[in-house]
């Protein structure tokens, strides 16, 4: 019986080969294939840098820990925001410390957090705070994909431990192609992404997006790749990052 059982299994491990089918798999797996398809096994960099809309924003890792800030040049002068070790925020204006209440240093610490969240994934895949569950394969435009849904522990997940992910990722390339996800920030909402201009940058793969959001809310985020492909989604802004730089030592 344990012969049979094997020729059994051979045969169709063949069968979904021979039907260009690919075997499901579990939620870790897929985001150890995913961080090193994106480049991340090779390490974190010691600096990355790039321009988002009126920012310069910079990540710089040391052994004194992480450091995240953004800065912009306008008519009050040169602002520069500095989150260290997610947790002290401080915002400078001219090389001067501006005073800021807690809730504005929450705030500007989310938003920054956002930008450079979105721009190092998958790496946040790896945070312990995750929780992720693997929902099986899919078509898509034509294409097999791997479903990872996300969610967030209260202890380690931040101001927006709420939020929920859920990720496309190629079954064969292992890369991040399309992403929703929902927030509860300002009324709440749901997004869908669409990755494109794709490019290696010091053996990472960046991305930019096209930001959508659905006709109805709220809408499941497994809903929002159909609604897509059925052109019910709504366009709302393109999420592309310039002149990247990535050092490492």
């Amino acid at each position: 019986m344990i012969v049979m059982a094997k020729y059994v299994l051979g045969f169709f491990g063949l069968l979904l080969f021979s039907c260009g089918l690919t075997p499901e798999m579990d939620a870790d797996s897929l985001i150890q294939k995913t961080v090193a398809a994106h480049g991340w096994n090779l390490g974190k960099p010691t600096e990355i840098a790039f321009n988002f809309r009126d920012y310069h924003y910079e990540v710089n890792r040391d052994a004194s820990g992480v450091r995240y800030s953004r800065e912009k040049q306008d008519s009050l002068g040169l602002t520069k925001d500095i989150w260290t070790n997610f947790s002290t925020f401080e915002r400078t204006r001219n090389g001067q410390v501006v005073v800021l209440s807690d809730s504005l240093q929450t705030l500007y610490a989310n938003s920054l957090n956002s930008v450079l969240y979105y721009a190092q994934l998958p790496l946040g895949l790896q945070d312990q705070a995750v929780m992720a569950e693997y929902k099986g394969l899919t078509q898509l435009n034509n294409q097999s994909y791997h479903q990872l849904a996300i969610t967030f522990k209260q202890e380690g997940g931040g101001e927006d431990f709420q939020d929920q992910f859920y990720y496309w990722i190629h079954s064969l390339r292992f890369e991040i192609d399309y992403m929703a996800y929902s927030y509860h920030t300002n009324g709440g909402g749901t997004r869908f992404r669409v990755g494109k201009n794709k490019q290696q940058v010091k053996g990472l793969l960046f991305q930019d997006f096209d930001n959508y959001k659905p006709k109805q809310h709220p809408s499941p985020l497994d809903s929002l790749a159909i609604l897509w492909e059925q052109q019910n989604l709504e366009w709302l802004s393109a999420i592309e990052n310039r002149a990247i730089e990535v050092y490492r030592d």
